[in-house]
């Protein structure tokens, strides 16, 4: 997951932070035997032969040193392009984790959590539109025209409340809306976004798929601040298409599937089974 110590970032930084060490190692070593070797000139001693002029040098010296260079330039190539390879598959676009800061901290464990609200109280158009709405003020309203949390802040309203009743121009003291206030929408900070590249209907899989929001979201009613719980990547979700499976029963749209099943005598289809593998279908 981004965010955790334990990434793709820092398995590069433990590598290069060995390597370093071991030249610091290596350096020594030859400092060391240098230094040993001047002193034992110094001595007349004669100097033993290291390990590696005994077994490693004599071998070294007869290799080709184009084709010594080639291998090693060929083996970085190669360790550079597997790397990249995978930091493009796997991190790239890629933002699960992610939970940025909001203009005002709305905690879902409260709302969708303790409260019970249906998410599409919020958000209306999942169940009706390619977009999940993300709720205007008025809504936010509907309940904190009354509901300003007075008893948790010593008798003043919510700090966070303040913030919604200011772009709206309400008076919590009066309970009324001034006409002359400079209004203005609240800069909510977008979590999940998919590449222009891929469609996505939220009614199909809310209102047709039957697919709960959890399922794409995570536990949302848990997150105090929302992060994007999947990768959302393409193997993601055709993993999903290929293992869930769909409600041909209790479903009019699928009514000629049902029948086709019932012919064949099948009980189970997935999505995949229905369409849901061809390429046209998220990328138009």
């Amino acid at each position: 997951m981004s965010g955790s110590f334990y990434s793709n970032s820092t398995f590069v930084a433990i590598v290069i932070l060995a390597i370093v060490l071991l030249l610091i190692a290596a350096l020594m070593v030859y400092v060391l035997r240098h230094i040993t070797s001047i002193l034992k000139d110094k001595s007349g001693a004669e100097v033993e032969p290291s390990f590696f002029e005994r077994n490693i040098k004599p071998k070294m010296d007869s290799w080709n040193p184009t084709i010594v260079t080639l291998m090693v330039i060929g083996g970085l190539v190669l360790m550079l392009g597997v790397y990249g390879f995978n930091y493009g598959a796997t991190e790239i676009g890629v933002q699960q984790g992610y939970s940025p800061d909001q203009p005002i901290n709305f905690p879902h464990t409260k709302h969708a959590g303790a409260m019970g609200i249906d998410c599409q109280y919020c958000h209306t158009t999942a169940g009706k539109s390619k977009h999940a709405s993300i709720p205007s003020a008025n809504t936010c309203m509907n309940c904190h025209k009354g509901a300003q949390l007075r008893d948790n802040y010593g008798g003043k309203v919510s700090p966070e409340l303040m913030k919604l009743y200011e772009s709206v121009g309400f008076d919590p003291e009066t309970s009324t809306y001034d006409p002359d206030a400079e209004t203005y929408p609240i800069k909510w900070v977008r979590i999940h976004n998919l590449p222009d590249l891929a469609y996505f209907n939220h009614s199909q899989h809310v209102t047709v798929g039957n697919v709960e929001c959890q399922t794409c979201h995570g536990p949302i009613e848990e997150m105090e601040k929302v992060e994007q719980f999947s990768t959302l990547q393409m193997g993601w979700c055709v993993n999903c298409h290929r293992q869930r499976g769909i409600d041909v029963k209790n479903n009019k749209y699928y009514e000629d599937v049902h029948k086709e099943m019932k012919a064949n005598k099948e009980h189970y289809v997935t999505v995949a089974q229905n369409g849901g593998l061809e390429c046209s279908k998220c990328h138009y």
